[in-house]
């Protein structure tokens, strides 16, 4: 409940006026000085904070050539998801056809037949065919987290940016990696249980699209590896933000908004100019 800031009166959805009922006061106006210091303060800090954590996406997206190619790697592993994963050939009583699979095919017949999932679940309770449909269910399922985690990936490398955290990347291009994997065993399982069925109705091959894959979300691990040792160097090194802060509103009390920091002069115009008044 709101209370009036001279006599401490609480105030009802019923005083509606801006005076106070008590001591009269205009409330909306009452220390209006302060009250807009104390807003400039904190809007100050806000600024000063949000400078900070720029600084430190900055430097840690693109702040080494290193920390540029973490970047850009960050989406080649979904590359792999587009190209051929395997080869199949499917060969019935009146129906025949084969081609290549993809995860963009398999997307779009998950999410073209709703049921389809179902469908498979279905038959992996059964006897017959109960081992090949778990294994292509699981193979499926291995890709779709791998995209997940592809995905999430690229967003949290730029979240965690702001404050320099980088080993959540790791565990999340490790488990795409082995997602990915998973794909491709369980899908290889699928193709030879078919193959030792006395009626093989289905027969493919695998590609070289997962193995691009899993050494592409193992090179991301390894970079941000190697990036994340930087960054945690870089925050040891550097200021807190409590400090920084501080730092940064006492340069806008004493020079002003807008001020430039002072950029250091390079060491051959300091040597020239020596040379000169030697002469």
């Amino acid at each position: 409940m709101a209370k009036c800031p001279k006599c401490g009166k609480e105030l009802t959805i019923l005083n509606f006026r801006a005076e106070c009922p008590k001591c009269g006061v205009n409330i909306p106006n009452y220390d209006w000085e302060r009250r807009l210091e104390e807003d400039a303060d904190k809007a100050e800090m806000a600024f000063a904070r949000l400078h900070y954590k720029t600084g430190n996406f900055k430097s840690a997206t693109v702040g080494s050539p290193l920390r540029i190619v973490r970047l850009i790697c960050t989406f080649l592993p979904l590359i792999a998801l587009v190209l051929p994963l395997a080869k199949y050939s499917i060969e019935l009583p009146f129906f025949s056809k084969s081609g290549s699979l993809s995860f963009l095919n398999v997307a779009l017949k998950v999410f073209g037949d709703t049921g389809l999932i179902g469908h498979m679940i279905n038959l992996s309770k059964g006897e017959l065919l109960g081992q090949l449909s778990t294994d292509l269910l699981i193979s499926v399922i291995g890709m779709f987290l791998a995209v997940v985690f592809g995905v999430l990936n690229f967003f949290v490398l730029l979240i965690a940016a702001f404050n320099l955290h980088w080993r959540f990347n790791v565990i999340l291009n490790a488990l795409a990696a082995c997602s990915f994997a998973a794909g491709y065993y369980y899908l290889r399982n699928f193709f030879m249980l078919n193959e030792g069925t006395s009626f093989t109705a289905v027969s493919g091959s695998m590609s070289f699209a997962f193995f691009v894959g899993i050494a592409l979300f193992l090179l991301n691990m390894i970079l941000n590896i190697i990036v994340g040792i930087g960054l945690s160097k870089q925050k040891k090194e550097q200021p807190t933000i409590e400090e920084a802060t501080a730092v940064e509103i006492e340069k806008l009390h004493t020079l002003g908004y807008g001020y430039k920091e002072e950029k250091p002069k390079k060491e051959k115009k300091k040597k020239k100019d020596k040379k000169e008044s030697d002469e």
